[in-house]
């Protein structure tokens, strides 16, 4: 199956929709990792993720989980969220508003695949390439947080891989609009493709 969004031909049977970071401790207002702009994507990503499941596009959800003695975290990132007095964030099994769960408002599938990396990009420390090598895949598109970190980190890996990386941009989000304006931008000079808006409607 063949789509179309914002210009760019979209083949169902060639492409994988990456759902990145998309979780209460980055999303949810209050959180320990809050992302200014996350909570306001969610209905857009909602939107992508049906449309990918209309058309055949496999889902993978990708996400971050922390051990609680912060073994497998960046470290500046367990120093600042030590210096703030914040514990259990994004630990196994956890919930509610520093939790691993997807937030208020996005659906997972039970039966979409649930990936966890170790790092910023969804390549480093996974066996996402062998994965879609071995299905086909040549298209990969982003959506989640945060644009700086994991979006570009994946798609800078996705561009060395030779596949097409697709940005979505109305599903990803920054700490502000110069930030992810900058980013965007630097995608797109290096080869991204930037779909701007809405996914489409599927019948």
């Amino acid at each position: 199956m063949i789509t179309v969004w914002d210009g760019c031909r979209i083949d169902s049977e060639r492409s994988v929709l990456l759902m990145i970071d998309m979780e209460k401790a980055f999303v949810e207002p209050g959180a320990a990792l809050c992302i200014a702009g996350a909570k306001a994507t969610v209905p857009s990503c909602m939107r992508a993720v049906k449309w990918a499941r209309a058309c055949g596009i496999p889902v993978i959800w990708v996400k971050r989980i922390y051990a609680a003695d912060g073994s497998n975290m960046e470290k500046p990132r367990w120093e600042a969220l030590q210096k703030a007095g914040w514990k259990d964030v994004l630990t196994p099994d956890s919930t509610g508003l520093n939790s691993i769960e997807e937030p208020d408002g996005l659906v997972r599938d039970p039966g979409e695949q649930v990936m966890i990396k170790p790092r910023y990009s969804s390549f480093f420390g996974t066996d996402l390439h062998d994965q879609l090598q071995e299905k086909g895949i040549d298209t990969v598109l982003m959506a989640g947080t945060t644009t700086p970190n994991c979006i570009r980190t994946t798609c800078y890996d996705a561009l060395s891989y030779d596949y097409n990386a697709v940005v979505l941009e109305a599903c990803c989000s920054s700490r502000s609009e110069q930030v992810q304006r900058a980013n965007m931008e630097d995608m797109e000079m290096v080869g991204a493709v930037i779909l701007h808006g809405e996914a489409p409607t599927v019948e």
